[in-house]
């Protein structure tokens, strides 16, 4: 039996197995919305309603502004340095609409970072938000430049109306001041603006957007997306996990992710719904905003669900509204996926991508979850999985690297010649290297195993980091867990966990852990060294930085 035999048994009833290429623009699919539902709410920023006429009114200023008063040309990259707020939304449409590309840029980024970015993309204009100015003007002045506009938003510009929710704090870093060295806009003046004539071409083969990788292995690398391939994960998504018109979204993850950017905002705009939007993460604010607004669908990650689930009380908090939980990145434990269900009768719907595929390529059917799994392939998604040595293709429950080939796959690496490396031709196609271990089971659903460049080699055995840790996480008494392999002199490496306690962690507590591990992996598997730590260290993404734990 083929693979694709295998996972379209599982395939959601009624939908085919491939959908025709969309033809339209991201800016379009808000233009289009705007026309059928002008008077839905678009988006709600902490009891603040915009509607969708307002919304489009908002982005036509500023793509106006943008053409009139910056004269920027077709393909000139904008950066937006903000964390969730409609000015997000709205620039990032107005980029669209003047046929730019939207350079997103991940706010809490220091200097260089945020340096190297600007230099890679050759950023012609900047939207950064108001607690953000002092690093953007740092990073200019390394740059030594002073000749990109800046224009300066702040979150309360959309904050008219009170509200019984406490705002995050950097709503009250309302500075507009930069530096006379350099340009700089206000957002508010640029929407009294009454001239905002500009020209959108429908060209579904543009560059669109180039989002970076989050540079855990060095220096970010920008990812090439036009229309099509943005679009295309758009339109699947709404077929696989249908959504009602009038849904509200609740938007938690980072919009300048691709994860958020997709499933928390071009999703939920194309479908004319309505976005309730949360500027940083907040377990009280997110239970509220849940129950007030009815939110019916949110896209999150492991640790807030994890944040929800421990925080609940039945008697300030009713999520009942919720007809569907999912998100991706660190495998959800079993024990906190069961808690959800007890608490949602929902199931959590895992899937995966990269920034690479601009979002899901696999997804769980709704209707046949299994936990664990990314699910498998959406519409138009080829995925095999690779020796990593021969490049043979491998089949059930073997364990190589996957690769992918689909509409959605990003065109490669902007500013980079040779992007071979990246990339491998098999049965005449040109598939991507995701550099994850992975397998698929007798019914076609896959699973990652680990990052490639985390194997541990001991003794002979390959082990697997992640595999270890979805264990580990189990175990009632841990908070959190990062596995490694450090150097051996008998076996070439060995297995350490390192792991953050739920509370206090006695002898008594790893004479019973070891035993645990003893009844739930095998012998070479079971961690050699266990090291009790206050936290693990981070990326700016919240992504584990194994590296710095040998």
């Amino acid at each position: 039996m083929s693979l694709k035999q295998r996972y379209r048994k599982s395939w959601p009833e009624g939908l085919p197995f491939s959908l025709e290429l969309n033809k339209d623009t991201l800016f379009n699919n808000l233009k289009y919305s705007a026309k059928k539902n002008p008077n839905q709410d678009a988006i709600i920023f902490y009891g603040n309603k915009i509607t969708y006429s307002e919304l489009f009114l908002d982005v036509k200023k500023i793509a106006g502004f943008l053409k009139k008063e910056l004269n920027l040309s077709k393909g000139d990259r904008v950066g937006i340095i903000m964390q969730n707020c409609p000015q997000f939304i709205i620039t990032y449409y107005a980029i669209l609409g003047i046929n730019c590309v939207v350079v997103p840029i991940n706010p809490m980024l220091e200097v260089d970072e945020i340096c190297f970015i600007l230099k890679d993309a050759d950023i012609s204009s900047i939207f950064v938000a108001s607690d953000k100015i002092k690093v953007v003007k740092d990073s200019l002045k390394k740059l030594k430049s002073n000749s990109i506009p800046i224009i300066c938003v702040r979150y309360m510009d959309y904050i008219k109306n009170k509200f019984n929710i406490k705002l995050p704090d950097e709503f009250q870093k309302q500075s507009y001041k930069f530096s006379a060295n350099y340009f700089q806009k206000e957002w508010s003046k640029i929407l009294e603006i009454k001239d905002f004539q500009f020209s959108h071409s429908n060209n579904p083969d543009a560059l669109c957007i180039i989002p970076y990788t989050s540079g855990s292995t060095g220096f970010p690398k920008g990812c090439k997306h036009t229309n099509r391939t943005v679009n295309s994960v758009i339109h699947s998504y709404l077929k696989w996990l249908p959504v009602p018109h009038q849904a509200t979204i609740l938007t938690t993850l980072p919009l300048f992710h691709v994860t958020g950017m997709q499933n928390s905002m071009n999703v939920p705009i194309l479908n004319g719904n309505t976005i309730v939007l949360m500027t940083r993460w907040d377990t009280e604010t997110a239970l509220n905003l849940i129950k007030e607004y009815k939110v019916s669908s949110w896209r999150s990650i492991t640790t807030s669900i994890i944040d929800v689930v421990n925080s609940f009380n039945s008697e300030l908090h009713d999520i009942s509204s919720l007809l569907s939980i999912g998100g991706g990145g660190a495998s959800m434990p079993q024990k906190v996926a069961l808690k959800l269900k007890k608490l949602t009768k929902l199931d959590y719907v895992e899937a995966y991508g990269l920034t690479e595929t601009m979002a899901p390529t696999h997804i769980n059917p709704p209707q046949k979850i299994k936990l664990g799994s990314i699910g498998i392939p959406l519409f138009n998604v080829d995925a095999r999985i690779l020796d990593i040595k021969t490049n043979k293709e491998l089949g059930v429950n073997q364990v190589g690297e996957l690769i992918i080939s689909s509409p959605q796959l990003f065109l490669g690496y902007w500013n980079r010649e040779d992007n071979s490396n990246y990339f491998v031709k098999f049965n005449e196609k040109l598939f991507f290297k995701t550099g994850d271990l992975a397998y698929y089971d007798s019914d076609g659903y896959f699973f990652v195993v680990d990052r490639l460049k985390r194997m541990i080699n001991s003794a002979g055995f390959k082990i697997w980091p992640s595999e270890i840790e979805k264990i580990l996480n189990n175990y009632e008494g841990i908070k959190e867990v990062c596995v490694i392999g450090v150097s051996d002199l008998r076996t070439g490496e060995k297995v350490k966990a390192v792991i953050v306690p739920e509370g206090s962690f006695s002898e008594d507590h790893f004479l019973d852990l070891k035993d645990w591990c003893s009844k739930h992996m095998a012998k070479y598997k079971i961690p050699k060294i266990f090291e009790i730590r206050e936290s693990l260290p981070k990326n700016k993404m919240g992504k584990v930085l194994w590296r710095n734990l040998k």
